[in-house]
């Protein structure tokens, strides 16, 4: 049976032929009280609208052909879409094409769960003796997109060094309050993250004061008063403290970009595990009726009969092959003394198969740990903390000024946090856009080129014998830099870039024993797994982007001033559109999912 079977059509294509945009633009067919609909939820949406023009605007770079969507494609999951790059160097070179950066770009879908950076009792990046304490959550791989302010005590005790500016509440500025109330949700580490990439020389390289003019001239221009009640001001004058006008603006920009990226349009939870679940759980409560197909509820029941123990929205799901089913079970399989003592069971709600080897995975790549089995519907696959899983070096990646990318402790301080920590990342969509024409790269630093050679290494990392070893004996030739291409052709893992502080043998590596080995059809079956986790819904370039290139009628829709066809917040007239029929009659169908 097909698993898409039912999705609402939010999930489906969205057609590139607006001629309604152009019926409406062109008569006076606004139904009179259509601002109603803005006045409810016109402003969020205009504010994650704004944020993802400038998501998709490659305009916005010193070059003119960078955007944030170069380094995070919805077809490759959110991540670095190009496979020369994911292949070799994988930083991705910046806009004026000068410099490099130093890692792997992360996915930005369901970036936007991250906590703040906040002490935890998660990863295991606190040093001994030390008497500093684990860090969960953040944006970047280390963390240093914090979306907070660094306290007074941590500034005084020089306990975070390395955070990026925050975007804090001076954004509201001469803004309403209301406006002001219901935007500060968004104050969060990926509207910090977002602040960050297009002044830096080293990816899009264009300055604030340069940005906002772009905007101002830009097609989509008029939504930035929608979401904010106020102009876009480029003035360079001070506008509050010691921000100026243009310091001001710009972060509102960028702000938004963060906005958008709590959107369904990014995470869109429309994957075959999320559609699978679902379509069970329809079965029995009316809540997820779009998803109901009678079929499904038939294959429940039959599974019922030979398993009491099968319940509606549980694994095993009768969407799933069987051999996905085991992939699940072994990624969510425990059976290390991390809970307690040898022998002590695992706590309620996690699996324990003792016909199965321990994988681990969920002991990083799930939100609760301790309680979580894999059916819950909004899973995100992280813990928040930061992980070292011993990642050889890849001798391919640049490393600027001969610097070692260090992680979570350049952001702290190596004096309080080992070196090698890195946040854990979803692993939704980890394997989405991989195909016979197109690679990936994985982990923070691009060493391996599949999913399948990183789950090997995860499951063998101390078994199979260290590369250097068999240089020193001659087997590989000195000096060949032992890229994962000479890792799997001599059967061998390089020595960790940074062993101390590795997870230990009974976490990662060495997962099997004599009487329950890891076999290559387990490592198969959860990589088979993950792969049920890439969203079948991909974020599509605004129309208003497409000028002269892609949709005839984004012409007529640039040339004018769109901004007086569509209604203000809280207004309503025969003349006007609400800002959310006009997000439809523009093909962003997401916005009526919020």
């Amino acid at each position: 049976m097909d698993w898409n079977l039912r999705r609402p059509k939010y999930f489906t294509a969205p057609s590139l032929l607006f001629a309604p945009i152009a019926l409406a633009l062109s008569s006076n067919l606004f139904a009179a009280g259509a601002g109603s609909a803005n006045a409810k939820l016109g402003e969020d949406h205009a504010l994650k609208l704004l944020g993802k023009h400038i998501f998709f605007d490659k305009s916005l770079s010193s070059s003119g052909e960078m955007g944030c969507v170069s380094c995070h494609e919805p077809f490759a999951g959110g991540t670095n879409g190009d496979s020369e790059t994911n292949l070799l160097q994988v930083a991705v070179t910046s806009a004026n094409g000068l410099e490099v950066g130093g890692r792997k770009p992360p996915t930005n879908t369901y970036a936007s769960f991250f906590i703040p950076l906040q002490p935890c009792n998660r990863g295991g990046a606190a040093l001994r003796g030390t008497g500093a304490q684990n860090y969960c959550g953040g944006n970047f791989y280390d963390g240093r997109a914090m979306g907070r302010a660094v306290t007074e005590e941590e500034s005084l005790l020089d306990l975070i060094m390395g955070a990026t500016e925050h975007i804090g509440e001076e954004i509201f500025y001469n803004i309403k309050k209301q406006r002001a109330q219901k935007y500060k949700k968004y104050i969060s580490a990926i509207s910090d993250q977002a602040f960050n990439p297009i002044p830096n020389t080293a990816e899009q390289d264009m300055s604030p004061y340069l940005v906002c003019q772009t905007v101002a001239n830009s097609a989509y221009a008029w939504i930035y008063k929608k979401a904010w009640g106020v102009d876009l001001n480029c003035n360079t004058d001070i506008a509050t403290g010691d921000e100026t006008f243009v310091d001001i603006s710009f972060k509102r920009l960028m702000f938004a970009v963060g906005a958008y990226q709590h959107s369904p349009d990014i995470n869109s939870f429309s994957s075959k595990r999320d559609l699978a679940l679902r379509a069970e759980l329809a079965c029995i409560d009316s809540t997820y009726k779009d998803y109901k197909d009678s079929a499904v509820c038939k294959m429940v029941k039959a599974v019922q009969k030979t398993n009491p123990d099968k319940q509606y929205g549980k694994f095993p799901l009768v969407l799933f092959t069987e051999q996905e089913n085991l992939g699940h079970d072994l990624f969510y399989n425990w059976k290390f003394p991390a809970f307690g003592p040898p022998g002590s069971p695992a706590p309620q709600g996690v699996l324990a198969r003792d016909d199965l080897p321990a994988m681990q995975c969920a002991f990083c790549h799930s939100d609760n740990p301790d309680s979580d089995d894999g059916s819950e519907l909004e899973q995100i696959y992280v813990d928040q903390g930061f992980h070292n899983i011993g990642v050889p070096m890849n001798p391919d990646i640049p490393k600027p000024n001969n610097l070692l990318d260090v992680g979570l402790s350049a952001v702290t301080s190596s004096q309080t946090h080992g070196d090698g920590f890195f946040r854990v990342l979803t692993v939704r969509n980890v394997a989405k856009g991989v195909t016979g024409d197109f690679t990936k790269a994985f982990s923070h630093n691009g060493y391996f080129k599949s999913l399948k050679s990183l789950v090997h290494f995860y499951v063998t990392r101390d078994t199979l014998p260290k590369c250097e070893d068999l240089m020193a004996a001659g087997d590989i030739a000195e000096g060949t830099p032992l890229t994962e291409e000479v890792a799997l052709a001599n059967n061998c893992w390089p020595t960790p870039e940074f062993p101390r502080g590795a997870t230990p043998p009974f976490i990662a590596g060495g997962l099997g024993t004599p009487d329950m080995p890891v076999t290559e059809a387990h490592e198969e079956a959860l990589v088979a797994y993950m792969e049920t986790l890439s969203d079948s819904h991909n974020a599509k370039p605004p129309v208003l982007l497409q000028f002269g290139v892609v949709n005839p009628l984004a012409g007529e829709l640039g040339s004018g001033d769109l901004g007086t066809l569509v209604c203000d917040e809280g207004t309503t007239s025969d003349d006007c559109i609400s800002l959310d029929e006009a997000m439809s009659l523009l093909g962003e169908d997401w916005s009526s999912l919020e």
